[in-house]
């Protein structure tokens, strides 16, 4: 634990994820949609850099979300193991992903070369990733409920029960993105049928 971070009881494990997890991940989905929409819309108005927008709100989001599935409370943030006893893997991350998202967020460096990341066994720049770190952080999500799913603690139980709520909402205010008139009227000025991003899995 740290000075920013003291134990966490069960109420307060509960508005954790309902306020803070929920609201990360909430602005992920929706950010990393929208930047899916204009990627395929390719507007390119002058002046209207909504998919910049997008991707700068996903990485952010990510980055934060990443920090909790697989790195230790400190004092700045609460990890995972305040709920598990223990953090999350993701190789994807931790062997390829990390040093480019959080150097992007974090400094003004040059970015005339920027190093590829590997998705999926695909070399892709940071700006083409905002997609697959949302579908990252869904798959360490779903693994998280997981884990709680396998306590002998009845309040965990619950707590695993609220992150799924928490999870199928955040996907549904995704697809509002897909659906909302601005995007449904770019997309059939240029006969392009626009579909959701994320799917909800139980």
């Amino acid at each position: 634990m740290g000075k920013n971070t003291p134990p966490l009881d069960h109420t307060q494990k509960e508005k954790y994820i309902e306020l803070h997890l929920f609201n990360e991940l909430l602005w992920l989905l929706g950010a990393a949609t929208e930047w899916s929409i204009q990627d395929q819309l390719k507007l390119e108005i002058v002046g209207y850099n909504v998919q910049v927008y997008a991707m700068d709100s996903a990485l952010l989001h990510a980055r934060a979300l990443f920090e909790f599935f697989v790195q230790s409370t400190n004092d700045n943030h609460y990890g995972c193991d305040q709920f598990l006893g223990t953090v999350l893997k993701s190789d994807s991350y931790s062997g390829n992903w990390k040093g480019p998202l959080h150097m992007s967020l974090m400094h003004a460096q040059d970015r005339s070369s920027p190093r590829p990341l590997k998705s999926a066994g695909v070399e892709k720049d940071l700006n083409q990733m905002p997609v697959d770190f949302a579908r990252e952080i869904l798959n360490l999500w779903v693994e998280f409920e997981g884990t709680l799913d396998k306590s002998d603690e009845p309040r965990d139980l619950r707590l695993k029960e609220l992150a799924r709520e928490k999870r199928k909402e955040a996907i549904e205010r995704a697809e509002c993105v897909v659906n909302s008139t601005v995007a449904q009227q770019h997309a059939r000025g240029r006969h392009q049928l626009l579909k959701p991003v994320f799917i909800f899995a139980s």
